[in-house]
């Protein structure tokens, strides 16, 4: 047989990994896409012109697509399973990206605001020189209704060096018209009776024109545009173009014979940086064709640039505030990006500090799963989770002590175990036989061991003894005692038996009380009860000490038999008396300890000797076991516990014949 008390084997605990992405199961849906893309390889192979290699395809795509979904998933659940990883993460998403975002909105909005300026900036320079040429030939007409052409040709050449290749027509009712230059074939625009500027299309080119009409007469000016002339509205800005949105050939044929499509980014400076975008922007003009008048035109003025070079032309022109007001911008700019980064490192730190305290408590957690509760793991600061840390400590600390304390919980268990087999050994294993008697016991310790006795055997051919004893106290040190008084009382039956005399009752118990009483302390003793039953005669002589008194059942009587002395093992000198009775076919002699009658429920009421009887009587005609149980269940319900505080034993003797 193993031995109890060795040392057992310490449980080994595998904690939860971190799922590895290499580890996703291969399920249906990956055995699926597999199959999937496996006949789709042979269709698009052996038939290429198949109907059913599409449907296949956008199977293999869906499918393949929910595979990587899942493989995704997988790999980031793999990813956030440590603790470090899930911060950084949070920290990443809670103060990273939002910087990102702004960086990212901060950036589209300088290139929404660049394009806006930069086409504001052509769009208003195009206009203002528009207004030129508008101001200027209302100037001419206004000043041709009361005298001569002068005007014109002093403002002639004003306008020659603003538009170069400018061209002017004058014509009044009834004298010549005034063209300068003077070989200019311009002519009056066919059915324009109002006033009107803004862009020609005449021949396939484009002008800036304007024209006023009166009765008096009409001015009309046009001038060619040039990629020169519409670079120099904002020198250094980028390329200007004008597009017709509405032709296959987008780009406007301007009066410079160079159709070299990449004219038009020549003026676009290379990038300052890798954050320097692009901008393409551009607005619809409306154009007046020459040949048409009653088409409606449209071109769009566009401006190809980029974001620093919008910002250099803008603050080009530098006033008294502009350093000032730079110096402050890089200030803050640059006191914000050294407190994120110090946010930075704070929160990496901080996140360091968490991740490496609960790693500590995982690595010592697993331990300690496994086994080792000599398991410490390192404090450090005075903050929760050092606090947290001192309680792991103290907690395997305290495990390390229970396991001690287990280990010789264990012993004193096995030990238990053994004094039980050993106390069962001492009750009698069969009954003595008997042509009168019905001779029934149940004892259920409240522990391992009890302190309640009961025993029968027979003395001699016509004699049976029966005994029943309840020792004071419960466990080891009553068992022990309840061994000493079997002992003790076997031996003076056995004494008796040898000297051929009867069993007096009185003087075994005296024996027995002289006996305890020597060999124990004067707080141990036992409430004892001994009788011996003579087949001859059917008379029960018994010694009652100190034991409740045994009931006996005769008919729908209750008798109490007498209890003759006070409980052995207190005093030496104490005496007992004998008592008889004549046990009669049918009697019920019932036998039992104080755990079947004081058991209490909830309202500390307890059973009772009253209610024993009634249970007994109830069930009187039915077998001894049956009676038992009967007595038994009745308790257990009374108290609401199959287990009862107090050992319950109970002794049933019948009178048959």
């Amino acid at each position: 047989m193993s031995d109890p008390s060795a040392p057992k084997a310490p449980f080994r605990y595998t904690a939860e990994q971190p799922p590895h992405p290499a580890a996703m199961p291969f399920g249906r849906i990956e055995q699926f896409a597999l199959v999937m893309a496996i006949a789709w390889l042979g269709v698009a192979y052996f038939a290429p012109g198949s109907l059913l290699a599409p449907g296949l395809l956008i199977v293999l795509l869906a499918s393949g697509s929910w595979v990587a979904l899942r493989a995704l998933r997988r790999l980031i659940q793999h990813s956030v399973w440590r603790l470090r990883n899930r911060l950084l993460s949070s920290y990443l998403f809670i103060a990273v990206v939002p910087v990102l975002l702004l960086f990212a909105l901060g950036w589209m909005g300088a290139w929404v605001i660049a394009s806006q300026t930069a086409f504001y900036l052509v769009a208003a320079e195009f206009n203002k020189r528009i207004e030129v040429l508008h101001d200027s030939s209302a100037a001419v007409l206004t000043g041709a209704l009361g005298s001569s052409a002068e005007p014109a040709s002093r403002l002639f050449s004003l306008l020659n060096s603003r538009f170069p290749g400018v061209e002017y027509l004058f014509t009044r009712p009834g004298q010549p018209d005034v063209r300068l230059p003077v070989d200019s074939k311009l002519t009056a625009p066919p059915n324009v009776q109002e006033h009107t500027s803004g862009l020609l299309l005449k021949d396939g080119l484009l002008y800036a024109w304007a024209h006023h009409h009166s009765g008096q007469g009409s001015v009309t000016v046009i001038a060619p545009l040039t990629r020169a002339y519409l670079a120099d509205l904002i020198p250094g800005l980028g390329a200007i173009t004008l597009m017709d949105m509405s032709s296959g050939d987008r780009r406007m044929k301007l009066h410079d014979r160079d159709t070299d499509d990449d004219r038009a980014v020549r003026g676009v400076p290379a990038p300052a940086n890798f954050f320097d975008l692009q901008i393409l922007w551009g607005s619809e003009l409306p154009v007046y064709d020459w040949a048409n008048p009653s088409a409606e035109r449209k071109v769009v003025l566009g401006i190809h640039t980029r974001i620093s070079q919008v910002y250099r032309v803008v603050f080009s022109q530098k006033a008294d505030v502009d350093q000032p007001l730079l110096s402050s911008f890089y200030l803050f700019a640059g006191l914000f990006l050294f407190f994120e980064v110090v946010a930075l490192v704070i929160g990496i730190s901080i996140t360091r500090t968490i991740t490496g305290a609960v790693h500590h408590l995982y690595e010592g957690t697993r331990r300690v799963q496994a086994g080792d509760f000599s398991t410490r793991i390192p404090v450090r600061g005075r903050d929760q989770l050092a606090d947290l840390s001192h309680s792991f400590n103290s907690m395997t600390e305290n495990l390390e002590k229970l396991l001690v304390v287990a280990k010789d919980n264990e012993r004193i268990q096995a030990d238990l175990t053994i004094a039980r087999e050993v106390q069962e050994q001492l009750y009698p294993r069969t009954v003595p036989p008997s042509d009168s008697l019905v001779l029934t016991a149940r004892l259920n310790p409240a522990r391992s061991v009890s302190g309640d006795y009961y025993d029968y055997q027979r003395v001699n051919d016509h004699c049976i003894a029966l005994a029943l004893g309840d020792v004071a106290g419960k466990g080891i040190s009553a068992a022990i005692l309840m061994a000493n008084v079997q002992s003790a009382l076997r031996a003076q039956i056995r004494h008796s038996q040898e000297l051929g005399q009867a069993c007096c009752t009185s003087s075994i118990v005296s024996q027995l009380n002289k006996h305890l009483h020597a060999h124990t302390t004067a707080e141990k003793y036992a409430t004892f009860y001994f009788g011996v039953y003579d087949e001859t005669t059917g008379i029960l002589t018994s010694t009652n000490a100190g034991h409740l008194q045994p009931l006996l059942f005769r008919g729908g009587e209750v008798i109490r038999l007498d209890v003759n002395g006070m409980v052995v093992g207190a005093f030496a000198l104490a005496k007992y008396d004998e008592s008889t009775v004549q046990l009669e076919p049918g009697d019920l002699l019932v036998l039992y300890t104080d755990g079947i009658t004081e058991p209490e429920n909830e309202y500390d009421e307890m059973f009772g000797e009253d209610r024993l009887i009634e249970t007994i009587q109830r069930v009187i005609d039915r077998p001894n076991d049956a009676i038992i149980a009967e007595v038994f269940r009745a308790v257990e319900q009374w108290i609401h516990a199959p287990d009862s505080n107090d050992d319950m034993t109970i002794l049933l003797v019948r009178r048959v014949a």
